[in-house]
Order: C-alpha cells, then structure tokens, then sequence
C-alpha cells in the first residue's frame, strides 16, 4: 500500500513538470494555476508528520528539491528577460518624449494650426 505523502509527493512531482513546461512557453496563467494547485498539495501535505514519508517519499523529495530549483532559475531567467524588454521600452518611450519636446510639439495645437 502506498503512504498517502507518496501519492501526494507524486502528484506534487507531476505538477512541478508541468510547470516547467508553463515557465518554458511563457503561459503564466496556467504557471499560476499549476503554483494554486500546489498550494493545496502543501496543506495536505502539512497534515502529516516527517516519519510518515516512505523510502520512496525521500527519492521523490530529492527529486523534487532538484526541479524546484531549476524552476526557480528558469523563472529568473525570464523574469530578467521581461525586466531587459521593460527597461528598452522605457529608454524608447523616453527618446520619443524628448524628441517630441525638441522639435516643438504644442500641447492642444493640431498640425494644421501650425500652418496658419
């Protein structure tokens, strides 16, 4: 008979693949939907003690531990990657501001009241 943690650690596992398949194709609703299904395993998994974990349980936390972390750095990754693109919008949208002030864009005229 399997320990109820082997079957939640197993799920657990199978969550934690699925989420770097999220954080590999960007899709951060699914990212937060598999990271809510978590959170509930992490309750169940609170209900037991530490002695109740199979031989298995260990394998299966070890192996766990080793995909959390290349989760964690594959999301720092792209989170490093957005950060990057946020700032080159930033400096963009800032030149065009101070080329708009230079060239002497008046606030509430048209183009055409400057023909006039």
């Amino acid at each position: 008979m399997t320990a109820p943690t082997t079957t939640l650690l197993r799920e657990w596992k199978r969550l934690s693949a699925e989420e770097s398949t999220a954080i590999t194709l960007r899709d951060w609703n699914e990212l937060n939907r598999l990271l809510d299904e978590k959170s509930r395993l992490q309750v169940l998994l609170d209900d037991y003690p530490g002695e109740d974990i199979t031989e298995e349980g260990q394998e299966l936390v070890t192996n766990l531990l080793t995909t959390t972390e290349l989760n964690r750095a594959r999301l720092d990754s792209e989170m490093n990657s957005v950060r990057t693109q946020i700032q080159a919008q930033d400096r963009a949208a800032s030149n065009i501001r101070k080329v708009d002030q230079a060239y002497g864009s008046k606030g509430g005229e048209n183009i055409w009241q400057t023909y006039t």
